[in-house]
């Protein structure tokens, strides 16, 4: 893991401070950071759910959430805001908000059509922070376009590969709890304001290698696709890569969803004490936009 590389470190120096601002001049502040950067920290963001889609609203349409569209148990604060937070798993399925494992770096809706354009989390409560670094829920953040341009340094043509077959081939997957119109657009597809050859948009899921295995020879070239997915997915679960950093109360994270991914470190999910058990109270509102 490395909690100081120089886009975790950016992130933070670039902060927006919210503590005291109209949600008008934060959404001003951050939009300039996000023109530069494409990502964005605020800082001292107050946690109610109607500030919050409001800011949002500046960048776009927030998106009913993942409960308003499942079958799984609805508890969040708001039809638009997917609360993350632990809860032990007793029957049926579970929404992997819930559970306490690391969530490996994944595009928002990437089945989706049309793309979501940001992805936001907002913290509420950090929970337990005495467990060891690395086990606190860290959020994760990747950037695609530094991640290729620092891979086709390292492995050349075999990059280019990948990197060529992942472009050119559409492919279309479902989610496994929401139904929403899906994108037949390829892994990693062309945006109109790139900044180099290595500035794409990625649609990643984390269980998708299973997706396409059950497409079988539906994938053109299936067993060289699986192979480049399989490089794509090492690649991205590298934590060599990763900016990585704690979110406090009150921070607000804003990415764009085509350049970035996220995701999480592991949490500590409960302990016992006294014979009693004891979940971790963290917990932070995802929401996508649109």
């Amino acid at each position: 893991m490395h909690p100081q590389s120089p886009l975790a470190r950016q992130i933070q120096d670039e902060r927006v401070e919210g503590v005291g601002k109209s949600v008008e001049q934060v959404a001003a502040e951050a939009r300039e950071t996000m023109e530069k950067n494409r990502i964005c920290l605020v800082r001292g963001f107050p946690p109610d759910p109607d500030r919050y889609l409001e800011f949002l609203g500046r960048f776009g349409e927030p998106l009913m959430n993942y409960s308003s569209l499942s079958a799984l148990e609805k508890t969040d604060p708001h039809p638009q805001i997917n609360r993350v937070k632990y809860k032990r798993k007793v029957t049926g399925a579970q929404s992997v908000h819930y559970v306490a494992g690391g969530l490996r770096p994944h595009s928002a809706r990437s089945w989706r059509s049309p793309r979501p354009s940001h992805f936001a989390m907002l913290m509420v409560e950090p929970g337990w922070r005495e467990a060891p670094a690395g086990e606190r829920g860290e959020s994760v953040v990747l950037c695609w376009n530094e991640l290729f341009t620092r891979l086709a340094e390292r492995d050349g043509e075999v990059f280019e590969r990948h990197f060529a077959r992942l472009s050119g081939t559409p492919l279309t997957f479902e989610a496994n709890n929401v139904r929403e119109e899906l994108s037949d657009l390829p892994l990693l597809y062309p945006l109109p304001d790139a900044r180099g050859p290595y500035d794409v948009g990625v649609r990643l899921k984390q269980d998708l290698p299973a997706k396409v295995e059950a497409m079988g020879g539906r994938v053109p070239e299936s067993e060289e696709y699986r192979e480049s997915l399989a490089y794509l997915m090492e690649a991205s679960a590298d934590e060599a890569f990763f900016a990585c950093f704690p979110l406090e109360r009150g921070d607000l994270l804003l990415l764009d969803n085509h350049r970035f991914a996220h995701g999480r470190l592991r949490i500590v999910g409960e302990y016992e004490a006294d014979g009693e058990v004891r979940s971790n109270n963290r917990e932070l509102w995802s929401v996508t936009v649109h």
